[in-house]
């Protein structure tokens, strides 16, 4: 956690009267007796988000009722509701210490809203009016009582257990087609006249899915393999691009037209700088769309095994508690 970030939330916790975790880098607390969870926005990172677990009577929480407050509060973007469990998000975002003010009029105006309609908070896993404590469970901010939180985390041990390992044979399959998708995608819009962000975006996001899915998980291997997969299938759809312009100029077949581009580049029927040009900028879209994909898979793996209860300013790299 960097200075930036370390006073956005000890300056929030002040203001809101909420407490810091700093493991999880979100802030926890109750006011108005509502539990809450603030936190970067699941729906929208670039906004803060109010999370709650709210019951009334025994039932879930009126989700039209959320949305109507949401669409009528100018500090508020969007109202999300999972069963028990309601993302307020705001119009501000999560680590600008500029936009305190206008977090903290937004939790007192909602803490408001939800205390007028006589809703109170719950366990979001059992939906029971029993005491919720803040946790992270499988990676996730959640509000829960002490027997869900032991019982999803014995469910979460097992299923670390069963899971199947990993299977780089199948994963390399999924590469090799999704980037068939990516390839796809190049030529489409490279047809159309563009060298698009979304291409690169494309192939990175279904080359490293598609290993993930066939293969049961992204590993750092199955990272390498969907990289050097993406690099050469760029090339293959860029060229290929170039190659279908190339047939349909000199009423060539397809794959003469593919195997002349060095030549023509050579001859200079195809400007050399600016075929390569075109195919680093690709390349750099590419970049652009697979390091996202890479950093959230491996913050995903990681976080998919963290479970702990949120304690105030708990030092970063503590033994998780189950």
């Amino acid at each position: 956690m960097n200075k930036k970030q370390s006073d956005f939330l000890t300056q929030t916790a002040q203001r809101l009267h909420l407490s810091v975790d700093e493991r999880s880098g979100t802030l926890f607390g109750e006011q108005g007796g509502l539990k809450m969870i603030l936190m970067p926005s699941t729906v929208n990172r670039d906004y803060a988000a109010l999370v709650f677990s709210l019951t009334r009577g025994g039932q879930e929480p009126d989700a039209a009722e959320m949305k109507t407050f949401a669409k009528g509060n100018k500090l508020v973007v969007n109202c999300v509701v999972r069963r028990n469990r309601v993302e307020f998000v705001l119009k501000a975002a999560f680590g600008s210490v500029k936009k305190i003010d206008r977090l903290e009029q937004a939790s007192q105006e909602i803490v408001a809203f939800l205390r007028s309609r006589g809703y109170q908070s719950c366990c979001q896993g059992c939906g029971q009016a029993v005491e919720a404590e803040a946790c992270v469970m499988a990676g996730a901010p959640s509000l829960l009582c002490d027997s869900c939180y032991r019982q999803l985390g014995a469910n979460q041990e097992q299923q670390e257990a069963a899971k199947k390992p990993e299977n780089a044979v199948a994963g390399t399959v999924g590469a090799l087609l999704g980037s068939i998708l990516g390839v796809g995608c190049i030529v489409l819009l490279g047809q159309l006249g563009y060298v698009a962000a979304l291409s690169g975006i494309v192939m990175a996001v279904c080359a490293l899915k598609g290993y993930g899915l066939l293969g049961g998980n992204l590993s750092t291997k199955g990272i390498v393999i969907g990289c050097v997969l993406m690099l050469v299938m760029t090339y293959v759809g860029y060229r290929l691009d170039w190659a279908i312009t190339v047939a349909q100029y000199f009423e060539a077949g397809l794959l003469d037209a593919y195997q002349a581009i060095p030549y023509l580049i050579d001859e200079e029927v195809i400007e050399g700088g600016a075929y390569m040009g075109s195919l680093l900028e690709l390349y750099l879209f590419m970049l652009i769309g697979a390091v996202p994909t890479i950093m959230g898979s491996v913050k995903g793996r990681k976080l998919a095994k963290v479970t702990y209860r949120m304690q105030p300013q708990q030092a970063v790299g503590s033994t998780p508690e189950l």
